[in-house]
């Protein structure tokens, strides 16, 4: 009679265990989908795809804060300290020298021209991982924008150039 109960007991309890390792491992693929992507920077610019040929950074001010703004060009561009917007920026405030790491970007800022028409589209909360910082380049990972939509978006990596005399 025991035999009958502890058999089954046996099952129920190895079951469960095995039920709950196999949602431990959803969780875990769950939370590397949310991670932005290593491959080369990519996304949407009013609803059409965009990939930078040209990324430069400036040191700067944004909202009389200070920090890093880059700058991302759909064109190959030459350095010009005064250019004043990219087709899609971002921004990085730190008053001191940029470092590896992770940092919350204002923007991304979505500059397109439509024909004759032109506009503009802010996000708020970039996410952006620095991996790698020289005296003329800043190489890291950047996502921000409305990618659910489609309509303006980036997700990458990238290096961008120094673009100040």
């Amino acid at each position: 009679m025991k035999r009958k109960f502890i058999i089954p007991s046996l099952v129920l309890a190895c079951s469960t265990f095995f039920i709950s390792c196999s949602t431990d491992e959803t969780d875990e693929e769950s939370s590397s989908e949310s991670e932005i992507t290593t491959a080369a920077v990519s996304g949407f610019l009013n609803s059409e795809a965009f990939t930078p040929a040209t990324t430069h950074f400036t040191k700067g001010e944004s909202f009389g804060d200070a920090g890093y703004e880059f700058k991302l060009f759909s064109e190959t561009e030459e350095c010009d300290e005064f250019q004043s917007v990219g087709d899609i920026s971002f921004f990085i405030e730190s008053d001191v020298e940029l470092t590896v790491g992770e940092y919350d970007g204002n923007g991304p800022y979505f500059f397109y021209t439509d024909g004759e028409d032109f506009g503009t589209a802010s996000y708020f909360g970039a996410e952006v991982i620095i991996t790698e910082v020289t005296e003329t380049t800043i190489s890291g990972r950047v996502r921000g924008g409305d990618s659910e939509k489609g309509e303006n978006s980036i997700d990458g990596a990238f290096t961008a150039t120094l673009c100040q005399k």
